[in-house]
């Protein structure tokens, strides 16, 4: 390999390196903005009614109009959740009760000491009666924890970005300019930069994912509450 070829390779890979760290920052970025809601004040969440910021972090909400009165699907529902059954997160700690609000926490250990309703910090439930024996059920959750991925994810790309400069700098300088065409040929060792440059994508898949898992188990169980037994 002569070493016009090899340097045209480093620019190639460098180039696309590059282009793959832009993508990881993008995705990441927009990642952390898909735990970002605006806050909805039929919820009083603590901490969140007193702070003068419209949006917070890893809240989710939703609503479903349900057949029921709202008093039988509190209960149900109050049911459902103590005992762990409806949703993926197992049993959460019934706070407080009415015929029209739930509110819930998260974070339990059941007695084999796993921890079980990690994803959920805390949150509430709404009943609000319509016609026709039919009762909206509005939802906000707080979801826990989080930050350590997004943490990681900046970890990576940092050192995604400074593998890609020391690599350049240290493949052009004793790899292209090598007299050796054997070693001009290592040049595709620049294609190692490959490992720090996809786990910002991973850590920010993991992170949205917890948003979409807890809202799809929340959608579902809300749905499913006319038919869950008490």
């Amino acid at each position: 390999m002569d070493i016009e070829t090899a340097r045209t390779i480093l620019f190639l890979i460098t180039g696309i390196g590059i282009v793959a760290w832009m993508g990881g920052l993008r995705f990441l970025v927009a990642s952390r903005r898909a735990g970002k809601s605006t806050v909805d004040e039929r919820f009083q969440l603590p901490d969140h009614k007193a702070s003068q910021s419209k949006t917070f972090q890893s809240l989710i909400f939703g609503t479903a109009e349900v057949d029921g009165e709202p008093a039988a699907l509190a209960d149900r529902a109050a049911t459902a959740l103590a005992k762990g059954t409806g949703l993926p997160f197992g049993p959460l700690k019934i706070v407080e009760k009415s015929e029209r609000q739930l509110r819930f926490e998260g974070g339990l250990v059941d007695p084999s000491g796993k921890g079980v309703g990690q994803l959920v910090r805390r949150g509430q439930l709404q009943f609000t009666r319509q016609r026709d024996d039919r009762t909206t059920v509005d939802y906000g959750v707080e979801i826990s924890g989080g930050r350590g991925l997004l943490i990681g994810g900046a970890v990576c790309l940092l050192l995604g970005l400074i593998a890609l400069i020391v690599g350049f700098v240290l493949i052009n300088q004793y790899v292209v300019s090598s007299p050796k065409p054997a070693v001009r040929g290592q040049t595709f060792q620049m294609l190692q930069t490959v490992h720090f440059l996809w786990p910002p994508f991973l850590f920010g898949w993991l992170y949205r994912y917890r948003f979409r898992a807890v809202r799809g188990a929340f959608d579902t169980f809300v749905h499913n509450l006319p038919y869950t037994d008490q």
